[in-house]
């Protein structure tokens, strides 16, 4: 079903209720299970909101394989760090992040995650918390200034 769904890229963001997912604790994270879960919530909201890609297919592949080898705090500390969908990914311009693949995984956290009690646009604040220590307001407000048109765009908010 799943599969169909991808080649038909028809679902809408209120149809994923349907699919079952299981939420996870943050110990539990990274495991090969919850990068099912998450895989499935995210390729499922990127379909939703139109904008899944092939490459989703691989989102967050890494994990439950460093995951065999490293704790979870540095699983989760070299995937922030090396993906370009997350803020603590060191780009050197705006261009290089994925601010949509951003704003789907903040938007497929309340699936899977224990936590997670937010959406994207609830999660906005939160994330501009995880800017690095010391970071001006200058940051935050370039956060929101690349994040704000994927809202718009992915009608997460709606504009005038």
């Amino acid at each position: 079903m799943l599969i169909r769904l991808f080649l038909e890229k028809n679902i809408k963001i209120m149809d994923i209720n349907k699919f079952h997912f299981k939420k996870f604790k943050k110990n539990e994270r990274s495991s090969f299970a919850y990068w099912y879960y998450h895989w499935k919530a995210f390729n499922l909201v990127a379909l939703s909101l139109g904008a899944w890609k092939f490459k989703y297919l691989f989102h967050d592949i890494e994990k439950p394989w460093l995951r065999l080898f490293w704790p979870y705090e540095k699983v989760q500390a070299y995937h922030r760090t090396h993906s370009n969908h997350h803020v603590e990914y060191p780009a050197k311009k705006s261009s290089d992040y994925d601010w949509e693949a951003m704003v789907i995984d903040w938007e497929c956290s309340p699936y899977t995650k224990v936590a997670a009690k937010w959406h994207a646009v609830d999660a906005l604040p939160f994330e501009m918390d995880k800017l690095p220590q010391g970071a001006e307001f200058g940051q935050s407000l370039w956060l929101a200034k690349n994040i704000t048109p994927v809202l718009y765009k992915f009608k997460l908010i709606k504009g005038e």
